[in-house]
């Protein structure tokens, strides 16, 4: 998990202050989270994934899942107008999950 960190860092062109200033911590925690010296939390999980732009799995697991690829493929390619639309319709996809029993 701590290499695929630093390596999707190193790929996005930041470097580890840049990145520990996106992620609100210090550089040094992050260089021990990156040698894996220290864990992770969840929040600051989603945080890495956020900035970085990788699934949960993919930090955790070291596997992408071919949908979850072709579905961020996918949302990349629509036009930045329509984005709010999306944002939208995920929210109310989100509430009717939240409604099922």
């Amino acid at each position: 998990m701590h290499t695929r960190i630093r390596q999707a860092r190193e790929n996005m062109g930041y470097t580890r202050e840049k990145f520990a200033e996106k992620l609100d911590v210090s550089v040094s925690y992050l260089a021990e989270l990156e040698r894996g010296r220290t864990g992770i939390s969840v929040k600051m999980l989603t945080k890495v994934c956020h900035v970085l732009g990788l699934s949960a799995d993919y930090v955790l697991f070291g596997v992408e899942r071919a949908e979850d690829t072709a579905r961020a493929d996918n949302i990349r390619r629509i036009d930045d107008k329509y984005l709010p639309l999306l944002d939208k319709v995920i929210a109310e996809l989100l509430a009717l999950t939240a409604r099922e029993p």
